[in-house]
């Protein structure tokens, strides 16, 4: 599946006479944002910083979605300083990066000024100019998927200088889906456990976090040996 992060403000925000709950940010995102994504594919997987329900920093789990997704989707609406701050981590590292903000809001700094971006409104009709935006945005990246579409990158570029390459480790990869596999087979599970180990083999062949566990595991050098 291709990935999409959202980026935006999430706890209480004010800004001037504005002001909007943490509530009401959740439901723009539900009901607005994430279902304008989800519209454009059944195959387009999307989240924000408060889906990613796993221990560990939060700041690490926050820049590997920036890394690795597929597509990133910012929201400019409030000059929220984490926002601008992933925002930049983005831009510095690969492209398909989308920006969208409110109808009216201009609270945005003079560097990011000049960006195309995509106005919405919290309505109906919003809804369906907004999903509409979205995957045409999505379709151009998708027949132009080396166009570079921030500042950065492009004077990055102009030097001669080019990034790392963004990509997953095939060995790694192999090893996680193997394990992967092994943990879910529960008969194989029971067949290598102890009896004293049959109820961690269960446990682990149902966890609803396996990929995390095995991500863990693999990324630690745990299993090189």
């Amino acid at each position: 599946m291709k990935t999409c992060f959202v980026v935006m403000a999430i706890g209480d925000q004010s800004y001037g006479d504005s002001y909007i709950s943490s509530a009401d940010l959740r439901a723009r995102y539900d009901g607005l944002i994430k279902e304008s994504i989800e519209s454009i594919s059944d195959d387009i997987k999307v989240v924000r910083a408060d889906d990613i329900s796993k221990s560990g920093s939060i700041s690490s789990d926050i820049f590997k979605k920036l890394i690795l997704s597929d597509y990133v989707v910012v929201d400019l609406t409030y000059p929220n300083p984490n926002v601008f701050y992933e925002l930049g981590l983005r831009h510095a590292v690969r492209n398909k990066t989308i920006l969208i903000k409110e109808k009216g809001s201009n609270n945005n700094p003079f560097d990011i000024s000049g960006l195309r971006y995509i106005e919405y409104q919290d309505t109906g009709s919003g809804l369906k100019n907004l999903k509409e935006r979205l995957s045409k945005a999505f379709a151009e990246y998708e027949e132009s998927p080396a166009h570079v579409d921030n500042d950065f990158l492009a004077t990055a570029l102009s030097m001669g200088l080019c990034f790392q390459k963004i990509a997953r480790d095939p060995k790694k990869e192999a090893k996680k889906k193997a394990m992967q596999a092994l943990l879910q087979n529960k008969e194989l599970m029971a067949a290598f456990s102890s009896p004293e180990d049959k109820h961690i083999a269960e446990l682990l062949s149902n966890a609803e976090n396996l990929d995390v566990i095995v991500d863990g595991l693999v990324d630690s050098g745990e299993l090189d040996d």
